[in-house]
């Protein structure tokens, strides 16, 4: 190897390291006045005003570009600021801290306090409705009149009168509140024909007395009349003929509004 060095040099040192075997040549010089025996000026070299104007040149774009990226790698993380995942465990719990609620809204507490249960439940009072009717808060019910559906309120009041020689007649109810009769029936066991009739007070139900014609069958009365009972008052069930010894005839009277 050969090093050629031009210029004010003082103490040349120069190591050297080649394959297995390392030599140093340390050189030390002082200020180059030319180099190959040239000297002046260097061309084609920039002036220092004229590399910061490039590198300023340079400097906005390439800043421009860097930062987009970094918008761009910023937007597409799954979580840039580590807060998403937080977040939506934070929401996760409180979903679940609701939906567990026993009344999450507070209107769970209301609806129990202020109705009824579909199923039913038990009504408190007082409770004010039209005319006199009212509900006190032991439960006591007054009211001019209840009318209910006929199938809910029909009761039926009957004897059987059992081997009838002849006209009887038989008290069997006081009316207890007022009421209405809808019908009155018979039914004839044996001999060959008996008549009935009904009373409230000493009024007939019927206009005409029932004839049981036919034995073993249930027989309607013509319309009613009289039929208006007041409570306090009673009623009779009257067998008014018989004919060919019947073992037993039933008379059974039917009411609404009990």
């Amino acid at each position: 190897m050969r090093i050629e060095v031009t210029g004010e040099a003082f103490d040349d040192a120069i190591e050297v390291t080649t394959g297995q075997q390392a030599r140093t040549v340390e050189v030390s010089a002082g200020l180059v006045s030319s180099v190959n025996g040239q000297t002046g000026d260097v061309a084609g070299l920039a002036t220092t005003a004229e590399v910061s104007t490039i590198a300023a040149a340079v400097a906005g774009p390439v800043a421009d570009e860097a930062a987009a990226d970094a918008v761009t790698a910023h937007v597409e993380a799954v979580d840039p600021h580590g807060d998403r995942a937080a977040a939506a465990t934070d929401a996760t719990a409180k979903v679940t801290t609701h939906t567990n609620a026993t009344d999450p809204h507070g209107d769970r507490t209301y609806a129990d306090e202020t109705f009824l249960p579909k199923a039913g439940g038990t009504l408190t009072g007082p409770v004010n409705g039209p005319g006199t009717f009212a509900v006190d808060s032991s439960g006591n019910v007054t009211a001019e009149s209840v009318i209910l559906p006929a199938a809910a309120t029909t009761v039926s009041k009957s004897l059987v009168i059992t081997a009838p020689a002849g006209a009887v007649s038989y008290m069997v109810w006081r009316a207890p509140k007022a009421c209405t009769v809808v019908a009155v029936r018979g039914y004839r066991v044996g001999g060959t024909g008996a008549t009935i009739n009904a009373q409230r007070g000493a009024s007939d139900l019927l206009a005409t007395d029932l004839s049981l014609s036919t034995a073993a069958t249930w027989l309607s009365g013509p319309s009613v009349q009289n039929a208006s009972f007041a409570a306090g008052d009673s009623l009779t069930v009257a067998i008014r003929s018989v004919t060919g010894s019947p073992t037993a005839v039933t008379i059974q009277v039917d009411l609404q509004g009990v």
